[in-house]
């Protein structure tokens, strides 16, 4: 696997999305590169501490606005995939 294939997956990783294939391709080649081991860790760290600043609710966001924010960011996700 090459890296640029390791980083386009680590998103589906960390959303549990991955068949087993892939899984198992994306973990051997992490365990051999330590520049995408590097992104992973960086990638999961963001996401860890995005999540506990959003669980303390430091600026409440009414739902209604961060759902259509998580929509829109899914639509723009999907249409630069393809």
């Amino acid at each position: 696997m090459k890296c640029e294939e390791c980083l386009e997956l680590l998103s589906l990783y960390l959303d549990k999305e991955l068949d087993q294939k892939s899984l198992n391709a994306l973990k051997e080649h992490l365990a051999l590169c330590k520049n995408c081991m590097a992104v992973f860790h960086t990638l999961e760290k963001t996401i860890s501490l995005s999540f506990n600043y959003y669980k303390k609710n430091y600026h409440k966001v009414p739902r209604k606005v961060s759902s259509q924010v998580f929509y829109e960011l899914r639509i723009r996700y999907k249409k630069s995939r393809f």
